[in-house]
């Protein structure tokens, strides 16, 4: 029986750079051979100016390359981020394309079984983060502890008459509701991160991936990183250096740079040209 990975390598958004970064992962993994484990931030789907050819074809090259790891004994577990949440729900959203929802609700859901939230070590990975608002109103029995809030919001995902809850916008975003772990913006995190519980983000570019537990704002209480790098301008132009968070099996985490020989930029180019 295969025993717990020793190291985990945790991945922001993806935003159909599939088939530019997965093979860069690859290469990660053949040069450590302690890491066992991966979890995809969320928002696999979408990307400025997408066609309905770039988002099957990014999202099918993601399950084949999931499905692939995981017959070899590799845990990867993919988080929904808002994008991707959309085609579950079948309702539009920024960069949905309507006429493949049905087609990215049966990727998403069936062959890479993703869900909301997961824990690494003692921290509570989601796409964007749990706040404590939005915990005292939908998790008010839940101790703030990163695994039992992983399992309470993902028998949410479980029961479509939570989906709203869990779909929840913050004005931070454009919405009117409760900053949920699908849209909660950074400065909301920053501002009232839950308490108690240290945890690992995507969602809101950076440009480099970052503890922002010292922070003025999170007063040093909770470790709180920000791992959304490989996010682009609407032009084409990158946000972040693409480094990504390796967590090892004693809760230690590490920022890497972006794998492989070039840099993220060089790899930026590429993706964007071939569309």
């Amino acid at each position: 029986m295969r025993g717990l990975p020793k190291k985990t390598l945790v991945v922001g958004d993806l935003h159909l750079k599939q088939q530019h970064v997965l093979p860069r992962i690859d290469e990660t993994f053949a040069a450590d051979a302690e890491i066992g484990r991966v979890v995809f931030l969320g928002d696999a789907c979408d990307d400025w100016g997408a066609t309905e050819a770039d988002e099957l074809s990014a999202m099918e090259f993601y399950a084949k390359w999931v499905g692939r790891h995981r017959e070899r004994g590799m845990q990867v577990d993919v988080l929904l981020g808002n994008h991707d949440f959309c085609y579950v729900r079948g309702k539009r959203g920024p960069g949905s394309i309507m006429s493949i929802m049905r087609d990215l609700r049966a990727i998403l859901e069936e062959e890479l079984r993703a869900r909301i939230a997961c824990t690494v070590g003692p921290y509570l990975c989601s796409h964007a983060g749990v706040t404590g608002v939005w915990a005292k109103r939908f998790l008010p029995d839940v101790p703030a502890d990163a695994a039992a809030i992983a399992q309470r919001v993902n028998e949410m995902l479980a029961d479509a008459s939570h989906w709203a809850d869990l779909d929840s916008c913050p004005p931070s975003r454009g919405g009117w509701s409760l900053p949920g772990p699908l849209w909660a913006d950074l400065r909301d995190m920053l501002d009232d991160a839950l308490p108690g519980v240290p945890q690992i983000v995507g969602h809101t570019p950076v440009e480099r991936v970052e503890n922002y537990a010292d922070s003025w704002m999170t007063r040093g209480q909770d470790a709180l990183w920000a791992c959304d790098t490989l996010s682009l301008m609407s032009y084409g132009s990158p946000i972040g250096n693409g480094s990504m968070l390796l967590v090892d099996e004693s809760g230690e985490a590490q920022a890497v740079p972006f794998p492989g020989d070039d840099a993220f930029a060089c790899v930026r180019e590429r993706y964007w040209e071939s569309r």
